[in-house]
């Protein structure tokens, strides 16, 4: 008994020794204090939940990010998400929704030596979204990365959305519009300051978004901050970067977001709205901000907006891609088959008697504007003329034979995603490294009347991969984007997209080759010709 006790105290110290020595080793230094990470049973490391700037609370309601300046003196623990940005709930969020919410996440292996650096925008119209969703989980990305002996840091966080982060209006004052971009320039800064003691390199930073996540990544590269905060990236189905940009103060207007805001929350239309709104309770204004979002088309409430000189975005986009002022890095970008099924279930199978398809169509159209003024009967009329009813190409293989279903998802693909990627890389293709695709991979299992949805390759890259048939697919897809972060260059089956060329990467399984950038080519000349983007202010 004694030699047990002996060997027990002797052996319970060696545990307790190594358990240590692995939760120091976990315990980094930031320029806001100590922070105590866990190891997964991934062979992965995390630090979950850290605070990038100041709660947007309070008289911050509104306000751009404002850094933390106190360091604390304890170590605080980061083995949680923290807070999702305010939004309407949802089961895939993976954390609590609350007000105090920009929290950012890091994520390696073992390795500490100075490694390249992927940062994550989520996507979700501007108005939902959050770094805690399960769908985000990096493992995959990073388990690729090391097998390929190119090993990476994933970083990820959250930026405010909806009322919180774009309330757009004339009174609200210019350097505060689109607050949730400047979140994610905060959230940058952080990163530069801090990411070094996690074993990455501030120089090797990749940025990489999907959706609304990849618009907030084309707007630093037509928006750019005076330091430089990233070397390179990555955009899927990015809007080009917005579906549409309207000038803040159109939100005034009876009727639109901020105009309808101030009634329902008991505030007055004018110079004190603002003011008057920060102090409206925050279950108040949540609950407003999540029944407007589900009464608007698709929820998108409210996009990024147009402000005067001194806001984050003075001119719109189409502008100022023409003028080739812009961020010159490695850019890689694409869109997907079938981007629009998604956004357009609203026709889908909708009886129409009495009324042409033709105006249903026009009017899917409007909805989807701010100020559908600007909407011509020459522009209505053009993609009408594009998008014919009863076309039975629209929509490729996964033509449904809905008439307006197929020809709203058609046009919607074409004018928010296929359009603004190309609008972007004929300006660029002459200043920066460029690598376009197109993703046509149907994976098994999913909605053929969708087709290859929008957002569906992700599953490829984050993982779980949904079916074996995909798996050697997605390897090669993943080390593609591992390439990149780690090269700056996906490989060499994948080549750079000139202006002579126009080479374009179509990524199907068992069908990887390169094809021309000129398919759907008519109707995307048309969607970029000043008549259309003026009328979707694009």
């Amino acid at each position: 008994m004694p030699l047990f006790r002996t060997w027990c105290a002797l052996t319970c110290l060696v545990i307790a020794s190594l358990a240590r020595a692995q939760s120091s080793s976990l315990i980094v230094s930031l320029n806001i204090g100590k922070f105590q990470g866990v190891s997964t049973s991934s062979g992965t490391e995390k630090w979950l939940g850290i605070p990038f700037a100041q709660p947007p609370v309070g008289t911050l309601r509104f306000k751009p990010p404002v850094s933390i300046t106190s360091v604390s003196a304890t170590t605080r623990d980061a083995s949680k998400f923290g807070n999702a940005c305010p939004q309407p709930a949802s089961s895939g969020l993976g954390a609590p929704v609350a007000e105090d919410c920009l929290f950012l996440n890091a994520l390696n292996t073992s390795i500490k030596a100075k490694l390249p650096v992927l940062v994550w925008f989520y996507g979700g119209a501007y108005n939902t979204g959050a770094s805690s969703s399960p769908s985000f989980d990096p493992t995959r990305i990073i388990q690729r990365s090391v097998i390929n002996g190119k090993p990476i840091i994933f970083v990820s966080f959250n930026y405010r959305v909806n009322t919180f982060g774009f309330l757009a209006s004339s009174h609200v004052a210019p350097g505060d519009l689109n607050v949730g971009l400047q979140d994610q320039v905060a959230a940058l800064r952080f990163i530069q300051q801090n990411i070094a003691a996690f074993g990455g390199d501030p120089a090797k930073v990749t940025i990489w978004g999907q959706s609304a996540g990849a618009g907030g990544v084309e707007s630093h590269l037509l928006f750019p901050t005076p330091d430089r905060l990233f070397r390179s990236a990555i955009a899927d189905s990015s809007t080009g970067p917005f579906k549409s940009a309207p000038n803040a103060n159109q939100y005034d207007a009876p009727g639109k977001p901020f105009a309808n805001l101030v009634q329902r929350t008991g505030c007055t239309l004018g110079p004190t709205s603002v003011s008057c709104l920060q102090k409206v309770p925050f279950q108040t204004l949540l609950n407003v901000t999540n029944t407007m979002i589900g009464e608007i088309l698709n929820g998108q409430l409210w996009q990024p907006a147009i402000g005067p000189p001194g806001s984050f975005i003075p001119v719109r986009p189409s502008a100022q891609i023409a003028t080739g002022k812009f961020l010159h890095v490695p850019y890689l970008a694409g869109t997907n088959l079938n981007e629009g099924t998604s956004f357009s279930g609203s026709v889908r199978k909708l009886s129409h008697p009495g009324v042409s398809e033709d105006v249903v169509f026009d009017q899917f159209i409007r909805k989807l504007i701010l100020d559908n003024t600007t909407l011509t009967p020459g522009v209505l009329n053009g993609i009408n003329t594009l998008y014919p009813a009863n076309d039975s190409s629209l929509g490729g293989p996964f033509n449904t034979g809905d008439s307006l279903f197929d020809r709203a998802e058609a046009w919607y693909t074409d004018n928010m995603y296929l359009a603004p990627r190309r609008l972007f890389f004929q300006k660029a293709a002459s200043l920066q490294p460029l690598f376009a695709y197109f993703f046509t991979e149907f994976i098994p299992g999913n909605d053929r009347t969708l087709g290859v949805f929008h957002g569906s390759e992700l599953a490829l890259l984050f993982g779980p991969v949904p079916t074996a048939v995909e798996t050697d697919f997605a390897n090669n897809f993943t080390d593609s984007y591992v390439n990149f972060i780690h090269d700056l260059n996906p490989g060499a089956n994948w080549p750079q997209y000139t202006l002579a060329t126009k080479k374009v990467l179509q990524l199907q399984r068992n069908n990887i080759t390169v094809i021309p950038d000129d398919f759907n080519l008519a109707k995307t000349n048309f969607l970029n010709s000043a008549a259309v983007l003026n009328a979707f202010e694009k």
